[in-house]
């Protein structure tokens, strides 16, 4: 067998070059021959994943959400797809809270050597890929507006505190969307998301014997602009009780979605910062790649498989 060990060596507040040798050791323990891969600019765990997918069994990422997305978006176009290892090591690493993987360095290499592979829907922004989830508007725009520096001295608070601020505006978007049923929706919306996740920024929850993350669908959630402090209070309620039954809060479930809006939006893609004034349709990749899970954690309605 064959892997490659994707390494950001800046990712986040953790030194992952202390633990790179124990990582080698088991992959070597497995009988995997393993290549080190350092990132030293943007899109290059992607590239890597793109170069070398296709002719290796397995790919090891080491770094935040973001080094994930690049090497989700290498693998995810390829006919011969390798599973996917991941070693957090990022500030929040919010995939790993929402998917019960572990933020522990070294737990995530014990579940490395006895974890098992299990398929996972991923979403397609246009032709971008994301893991969990892209949204716009509130709360949203704190997740790649938030200052590299406030992001490593508060970790997951600094999104809160960030998104704080934004109350005060409170931007929204004119917005119309279809579906693949054929429903529309048009208002003036100050928050959107599709999601393939029970968390999204543990702020958003859903229940989990709702959401099925290899079903081919997409949780959109989308909410209107209050107009007045009462309806607003009404939104707090719903979304922190996670019952959403706010008369200004839309959920449903969709394997397609488009967006039209005639001004650009600030869309975050797991935490990425996506511009584009362009319609966008996000579709849900039905079990697009593999993943490694612990054995304590099981999303798939079939058998597991090992790598």
């Amino acid at each position: 067998m064959k892997a490659i060990l994707i390494v950001n060596p800046v990712s986040g507040r953790t030194m992952i070059s202390e633990y790179i040798d124990d990582i080698l050791l088991v992959l070597k323990k497995k009988r995997i021959e393993t290549t080190t891969l350092m990132t030293k600019r943007k899109n290059d765990a992607m590239n890597f994943a793109r170069e070398y997918g296709e002719n290796i069994d397995l790919i090891v990422c080491c770094g935040g959400d973001g080094t994930l997305g690049e090497v989700v978006n290498g693998v995810a176009p390829l006919q011969n797809r390798p599973a996917i290892g991941y070693i957090p090591t990022g500030t929040t690493n919010d995939f790993s809270k929402n998917m019960g993987l572990t933020s522990d360095i070294l737990m995530s290499i014990i579940d490395l050597n006895h974890g098992v592979v299990q398929e996972l829907d991923v979403g397609r922004f246009n032709e971008k890929y994301f893991i969990y989830v892209a949204s716009f508007g509130l709360f949203a725009e704190s997740s790649y507006a938030t200052p590299r520096n406030l992001k490593q001295r508060f970790g997951h608070l600094a999104y809160v505190i960030t998104g704080t601020k934004e109350l005060v505006n409170l931007k929204s978007y004119h917005v119309k969307l279809s579906d693949d049923k054929g429903n529309t929706y048009e208002d003036d919306y100050v928050y959107g998301s599709v999601s393939n996740s029970t968390s999204i920024g543990g702020l958003m929850r859903f229940d989990e014997e709702l959401v099925d993350l290899q079903d081919g669908l997409h949780e959109v959630v989308l909410i209107r602009r209050p107009k007045n402090i009462f309806e607003f209070n009404d939104i707090v309620r719903a979304v922190l009780s996670g019952r959403y039954d706010s008369d200004l809060i839309t959920v449903f479930s969709a394997s397609k979605v488009t967006f039209e809006c005639e001004e650009e939006i600030d869309w975050s893609l797991d935490g990425e910062h996506e511009r584009t004034n362009q319609p966008v349709t996000v579709e849900n990749v039905h079990r697009a790649i593999r993943l490694v899970f612990p054995k304590s954690v099981d999303i798939s309605h079939k058998k597991s498989e090992s790598y």
